[in-house]
C-alpha cells in the first residue's frame, strides 16, 4: 500500500550525486559553525585584557561580539557559495563510490522507494526494507535538486549514529515537495530546528 507521499527512483551516479552534495554541504556547514564558535572563544580567552575596565571593557566586548557575528555569517556564506564548488566535486567521487558499492552489494541496479505514511515512513529496496518513526527525525535538508530526512538511528541513545534518507526532488510521484515538507514538519516533532534547512 502506497503512503500519502511516494518517492521512486533508479539509483545512478547522477541521482546519488544530488544526495551526496546535500550531505556534504550540511556536514561542512556544521563543521564551519563549530570552528568559528570555538575560535571565537579561544580568541576571547587568550586576548590580553590588561587595562580594560569599565567602559573600555564594555566596548571591547561589544566590538568582539559584533566582529564574531560578522565572521560567523561570512563563514556560512563562504561555505554555501565558493566552498560549495569544492564540495560538489567531492560529492561526485562520493557518488561513484556509493554507486559501485551498492551495485555490487545488491547484485545490480538499485531501485529505491520511500513511502510516507501517517505515523511512519518506509525506505524500500529489493533486498531490504527499513521503517522509521517521525520522532526519529532530527533534521530536514533541501537543495535545489534534492531533499533528505536525517534520522537518529537509536532514538533513546546519546550520540546515536544518524542515517540519511535522501532523494532527487523529481522522484516524488505523489503530491508535490511543498506539501511533503508541510506533512513532515507537522509530524517530526523532535527536530530542534522547526523548519527545513535549505542550501
Amino acid at each position: 500500500m502506497a503512503g500519502h507521499y511516494c518517492v521512486k527512483y533508479k539509483e545512478t551516479q547522477n541521482t546519488l550525486k544530488k544526495i551526496c552534495e546535500l550531505f556534504r554541504v550540511d556536514e561542512s556547514d556544521i563543521t564551519i559553525k563549530f570552528a568559528v564558535i570555538l575560535l571565537g572563544i579561544l580568541v576571547f580567552v587568550l586576548f590580553p585584557k590588561q587595562g580594560l575596565e569599565g567602559t573600555k571593557m564594555f566596548l571591547f566586548i561589544l566590538k568582539f561580539v559584533v566582529g564574531w557575528i560578522v565572521v560567523f555569517f561570512c563563514a556560512i556564506l563562504f561555505n554555501r557559495t565558493i566552498w560549495r564548488k569544492a564540495l560538489d566535486a567531492t560529492a561526485v567521487g562520493d557518488a561513484e563510490d556509493q554507486y559501485r558499492k551498492r551495485y555490487k552489494m545488491n547484485g545490480g541496479t538499485v531501485y529505491t522507494e520511500l513511502d510516507f505514511y501517517e505515523d511512519h515512513f518506509d525506505s524500500v529496496m529489493e533486498k531490504k526494507t527499513r521503517s522509521f518513526q517521525y520522532t526519529q527525525v532530527v533534521k530536514l535538508l533541501e537543495s535545489e535538486e534534492a531533499f533528505a530526512v536525517v534520522i537518529k538511528v537509536e532514538p533513546d541513545g546519546v550520540g546515536s549514529p544518524r542515517s540519511m534518507c535522501g532523494f532527487p526532488k523529481d522522484a516524488l510521484e505523489q503530491g508535490n515537495i511543498e506539501d511533503l515538507k508541510a506533512f513532515l514538519l507537522e509530524r517530526c516533532t523532535n527536530m530542534k530546528r522547526k523548519k527545513v534547512k535549505k542550501f
